[in-house]
């Protein structure tokens, strides 16, 4: 069965083009695609608002909200609140080692607001809050409260000239049968959410003119929270002895362009992780590749980047030290075919941290690949496929074994979304996820239905 997952993988991975948010003329419906993650099948979709469960390293911006006609002033207001029911027949994601699946109802609230502030008719400053609660009939002991706070300054010269900044404070969660979630507490055997608060802040500088330059930076700070918290103390269990931490990042991009809207580029990426507690995971990341970008060229938009990434522990363990390398690719691709169509791929691979005793991080290669047509100005039908492969640094012991984990998430699905305004649209979702692994006790499957609404003024 795995054999069949990965060679479905390498299709995908090997398509050059795809499709994703809906319609095409000017007076078509244009809805918003939630990108789709392989830890993330709980997580309800809306077709206006979306909502980012984790922090991104190199990104900038915030959903930017255009529709809607509410004014005070010169400020623009932008109020949106969703609404989803969803069922699982595998709510805590474990398999039946853990004494078998347990299915639930839970509801979606999803409230925010989004105040953007024009400045000389060409820069723009943008509040936002967004909100993603989850309620469970069950157990409620597995309610979700994530909620971000982002401040987003978008300054646009004249010569090609964009700044961005960001700062954001956000309430998030793992997600249970991602990499990083662990098992434990609970009622009734169910898992418990590793819960975080971070803040972040940093800026984007990027010229586009005969050349091509872009700066960047951020800071993430880590503090986990909850019930899998723990204590300070080294060598103790818990969130906040294992994961606690800052991330910095630095990247500095310089090409030229060789076509209208497209350029070619050198990068060198930087990244520091400096943990608060367990300090045999601090590391230095640096990556260098070449990659391009493009704008409506054979009706597509994207950017590529491919090089090699090399991964530096910064202090002796019994774990090991020294410099682990891979190869590294980021890429985005949009594509629309046709007028009613559009399709959208990416594709990855890169280190991340992890959470397994005895590894210091995982490399996960993968692909994502989303498809939305629309039937009529309203109905759309949507398809969507993910396929990721995560290999551990280190040998762990488990399931009487000790051999380097590997694993397999699968996860696709479809729907149908109805935009009946511009303003206000319904989705009936389906997704079925799956992790295969050389350990036994962490395998699972589970499918999800969900239906939403949600209004975005």
């Amino acid at each position: 069965m795995r054999s069949v997952k990965q060679i479905v993988a390498v299709m995908v991975m090997a398509a050059s083009v795809c499709v994703v948010q809906g319609a095409g003329a000017a007076d078509e419906i244009t809805p918003v695609a939630a990108p789709l993650n392989p830890f993330l099948t709980q997580q309800s979709r809306f077709t206006n608002v979306t909502y980012d469960i984790y922090p991104s390293g190199y990104g900038f911006a915030v959903q930017e909200l255009t529709e809607g006609n509410i004014k005070a002033g010169p400020l623009k207001v932008h109020p949106h609140f969703g609404m989803a029911e969803n069922y699982t027949n595998n709510v805590t994601r474990t398999d039946n080692t853990f004494g078998g699946k347990k299915s639930d109802w839970y509801t979606t609230y999803q409230p925010g607001l989004q105040i953007q502030l024009p400045v000389l008719g060409r820069h723009k400053i943008i509040v936002d809050y967004r909100a993603y609660l989850e309620r469970y009939s069950r157990d409620a002991t597995m309610d979700v409260n994530d909620q971000t706070m982002s401040l987003n300054p978008i300054l646009m010269f004249p010569g090609g000239l964009t700044v961005k900044l960001l700062g954001e404070l956000k309430n998030g969660h793992d997600y249970r049968g991602s990499a990083t979630s662990a098992l434990g507490g609970g009622t009734s055997g169910s898992s418990s959410i590793n819960q975080f608060y971070n803040k972040e802040y940093g800026g984007e500088v990027t010229l586009k003119s005969q050349t091509y330059i872009q700066v960047q930076h951020k800071y993430i700070d880590y503090q986990f929270t909850g019930p899998l918290a723990g204590t300070r103390v080294p060598g103790a269990a818990g969130d906040i002895n294992t994961r606690n931490r800052q991330e910095k990042y630095d990247a500095l991009a310089l090409g030229g362009r060789v076509a209208p809207n497209t350029y070619l580029y050198v990068k060198g990426l930087y990244q520091h992780e400096i943990y608060e507690v367990n300090k045999d995971l601090d590391s230095t990341t640096l990556t260098f590749a070449g990659g391009s970008t493009w704008e409506g060229l054979a009706k597509s938009t994207g950017s590529f980047d491919i090089g090699w990434q090399t991964r530096t522990m910064d202090r002796a363990s019994d774990r090991g030290t020294g410099a682990y390398g891979t190869m590294y690719f980021n890429g985005n691709f949009s594509w629309k075919p046709q007028d009613q169509t559009k399709v959208n791929l990416s594709v990855y691979r890169r280190t991340n941290e992890t959470v397994l005793a005895a590894t210091r991080f995982y490399t996960g290669t993968g692909t994502t690949f989303d498809v939305n047509h629309a039937i009529t100005k309203k109905w759309n039908v949507t398809g969507q496929l993910m396929y990721e492969h995560d290999t551990y640094s280190g040998p762990t012991t488990a399931d009487n074994m000790t051999a380097v984990r590997e694993d397999s998430y699968l996860t696709f699905g479809g729907g149908l979304w109805y935009q009946i305004q511009p303003w206000l649209g319904a989705r009936l979702n389906y997704l079925y996820t799956e992790r295969l692994s050389n350990f036994i006790s962490t395998q699972y499957n589970a499918n999800q239905m969900m239906v939403s609404l949600q209004a975005q003024f």
